[in-house]
């Protein structure tokens, strides 16, 4: 009887490789892990399935599977920006801070360049609004207390303009994936993600 499982085994094998493309069991988890790139605190992914797959046009060993999703807001849309603000701005800080210092090497302008490129974008996406702004900002922080005391920071001055650059940074990456600000708990937009996999002698694998 034992000397049936070499059979057994290379029927198991070729079955594997004459799959046509990559089950869901091989690309769910890589597609899942690129999906969860969009979450910040207070988002989850909802309604995740298998909606497309192409083979690529190059190479026919090559086949692109696409997932589609949705982005749930567990939280409503002020609370979501603030929770992910707050921990930036204690990062741009420390980076202000790295910035500073007097020996002035290849770390400290990492920092600079890193507190530069928040500061100009948050500059930017307020720019390009013009005056819509200001009664954009007053709208969100009145439904949202602490992000209102946030903003203003009366209990650390010195650190409201980090912390306004961290914020509006945050905010616009929610608009950035079509979240209006009014959202509330529930509301979700629809989302893709797809990965490449290539046909090997082990069977489909995730593409480099």
């Amino acid at each position: 009887m034992f000397k049936a499982a070499p059979a057994v085994l290379a029927v198991s094998l070729l079955a594997g490789c004459s799959e046509d493309r990559p089950s869901d069991k091989v690309a769910g988890p890589v597609v899942r892990q690129q999906a969860e790139t969009d979450l910040l605190e207070g988002l989850e992914i909802v309604d995740f399935q298998r909606s497309n797959g192409q083979v690529d046009p190059v190479s026919a060993y090559r086949y692109k599977v696409t997932y589609t999703y949705r982005l749930r807001l567990a939280r409503p849309f002020g609370e979501v920006v603030l929770a992910t603000a707050r921990p930036l701005s204690e990062e741009l800080h420390q980076a202000m801070a790295g910035a500073a210092r007097a020996d002035g090497d290849w770390d400290a302008l990492q920092q600079s360049t890193r507190l530069m490129r928040f500061s100009m974008a948050a500059s930017q996406w307020v720019a390009n609004q013009g005056d819509g702004f200001d009664a954009r900002r007053d709208a969100l922080l009145a439904a949202c207390e602490p992000c209102r005391a946030f903003w203003e920071s009366a209990d650390d001055p010195g650190r409201a303009e980090l912390r306004r650059i961290a914020f509006i940074n945050v905010w616009s990456y929610l608009e950035d994936k079509q979240f209006r600000d009014g959202a509330q708990v529930g509301d979700s937009v629809e989302r893709y993600a797809w990965h490449y996999f290539e046909k090997t002698e082990k069977g489909w694998l995730p593409a480099s």
